[in-house]
């Protein structure tokens, strides 16, 4: 990855010095323009590698494996991280079950953590192929599609959503009588959104909208 970020400021320097000499042979009155404009242009493409090699090295390294892809939030509490697997092998977490219909419902680029990325570079290393969450009993990780959530509001989670999931409806309901499948979550928080502008429930703190009261309680 370093040789990367060295061989664009490489570039940006030859480039640069290519122009210079350029302008020796151009009008007086274009090598100053000229030379600035292409200096300009230069840097802008050697930092937007750099950014770029940096989501490269950050998934390398395992950053988002011990703060949240979607939000940034550092992950304390396996209990509710959600794993990831991207499109190239990369493994990625989130903090909390929320975040996984946070991620289903913006695109990469809108991802709080990665803005800090140029949007082509996040769109090109961020394709998420599948998506497991913890069962809250066991701690076994199953796919999230198949998985079965509740909401409890006395249990607070990183992010306040306060969703929990099962991999059996059984287990499931001992916790909450209402049990949602995942297209039934998704779904609230898309209402949510639509109301909000913004997939943030915050079950939590008693943000129950228009969902009704008569399956959250404990």
């Amino acid at each position: 990855m370093r040789q990367t970020i060295w061989l664009a400021v490489g570039l940006a320097v030859g480039l640069a010095v290519g122009a210079l000499l350029g302008g020796a042979l151009a009008p007086a009155g274009k090598t100053v323009t000229q030379t600035a404009t292409v200096r300009e242009t230069v840097t802008q493409t050697a930092v937007q590698t750099a950014i770029a090699s940096a989501l490269e090295q950050a998934l390398e390294n395992g950053t988002y494996l011990h703060f949240c892809v979607f939000c940034g939030m550092p992950i304390n509490d396996t209990r509710f991280s959600a794993l990831a697997i991207l499109r190239d092998g990369h493994v990625v977490r989130t903090d909390d079950i929320g975040c996984v219909f946070r991620m289903a419902l913006l695109p990469p680029e809108k991802w709080p953590a990665l803005r800090v990325y140029p949007a082509e570079d996040v769109q090109r290393l961020i394709q998420v192929e599948r998506v497991f969450v913890p069962d809250f009993d066991t701690g076994e990780y199953v796919e999230a599609q198949s998985a079965f959530y509740v909401i409890r509001q006395d249990m607070k989670t990183p992010m306040g959503d306060c969703v929990l999931a099962f991999k059996d409806r059984s287990e499931a309901a001992k916790m909450n009588a209402t049990v949602y499948t995942y297209d039934q979550m998704l779904q609230l928080y898309r209402e949510v959104m639509e109301k909000t502008g913004r997939p943030m429930p915050n079950w939590c703190r008693g943000g129950m909208g228009g969902m009704g009261g008569g399956g959250m309680g404990s």
